[in-house]
């Protein structure tokens, strides 16, 4: 009875280590951000998550660097959560056609751009923006540095919208002379073929 307890025991027990392994993995798993030179460690993958239009995830260090992917992406999801309240108020953004158009949950949501990744923050609402500038960051909040003087707080759909190309095209406008300078000259050529016309007759 020994012999056969003593081999379930140690497969019991590799079992428990190799997932204990893969959890430990898992936990340090890492990633280069797509769109600046920083890292994406455990705290940006639980804080933000992004998929293109195709359902494809990318990986981000910050709100800021998720919506530069709009330069390369037509559409974006992102879900995310306040800085300042913490997961309990969650934020998500629909954005499409490279930032021209955007649906954010709930409308109240704010940006605070400070300058790079380490002063970037999504809050939930003004009172948490204003919370967020004056304390600089919460237990919730990945880069946990106070915030410079000339950070600027906009909606998520404002800042999204300076990735949407811009249309440069425009469209000549006709001056309404040119219509009445050629009815003009029609009237003069066919005044001149009729009184031609009488002399050739006469």
């Amino acid at each position: 009875m020994k012999r056969k307890i003593l081999p379930a025991i140690a497969v019991v027990t590799v079992i428990t280590l190799l997932g204990s392994i893969g959890i430990a993995f898992s936990q340090n798993e890492t990633y280069p951000c797509e769109t600046c030179p920083m890292t994406v460690g455990p705290d940006a993958l639980a804080h933000l998550k992004v998929t293109d239009g195709n359902g494809t995830t990318h990986y981000v260090e910050c709100i800021g660097c998720a919506l530069k992917l709009l330069k390369t992406y037509d559409t974006i999801h992102i879900e995310t959560y306040c800085d300042w309240y913490g997961p309990d108020y969650p934020i998500t953004a629909d954005i499409s056609q490279h930032g021209a158009i955007s649906n954010i949950n709930p409308l109240t949501a704010l940006l605070l751009v400070g300058g790079g990744c380490t002063g970037n923050r999504v809050a939930y609402n003004q009172s948490a923006a204003d919370a967020l500038l004056a304390n600089g960051f919460s237990q919730y909040t990945m880069m946990q540095q106070p915030l410079p003087t000339n950070t600027n707080v906009t909606t998520i759909a404002k800042r999204a919208l300076t990735f949407a190309p811009i249309d440069t095209t425009t469209e000549t406008p006709q001056s309404p002379l040119v219509p009445i300078l050629l009815v003009a000259v029609a009237v003069a050529v066919i005044g001149l073929s009729i009184v031609a016309y009488k002399k050739i007759k006469h």
